[in-house]
């Protein structure tokens, strides 16, 4: 319903805020500290549900892809 429409967008924009505050804050640290950033490895996150799978993805076109799904 409209309900849980309503509750699914703000845990998304919740976990959303959350990821772009941690890359913030991770790219800031690097910037202060040189020799981690001479390290020029990527660091990858997958976000899965609690057994480790049904993972979100990345569609063909570019989107970002995840299934909401309740208990």
């Amino acid at each position: 319903g409209v309900n849980m429409d309503k509750y699914t967008k703000f845990i998304l924009t919740v976990i959303a805020i959350g990821v772009f505050g941690l890359n913030f804050h991770l790219f800031k640290s690097e910037m202060i500290s040189p020799a981690n950033a001479a390290n020029n490895s990527v660091q990858k996150v997958v976000l899965c549900n609690s057994s480790g799978y049904n993972c979100a993805g990345i569609t063909p076109n570019g989107y970002f892809k995840i299934k909401i799904q309740g208990n």
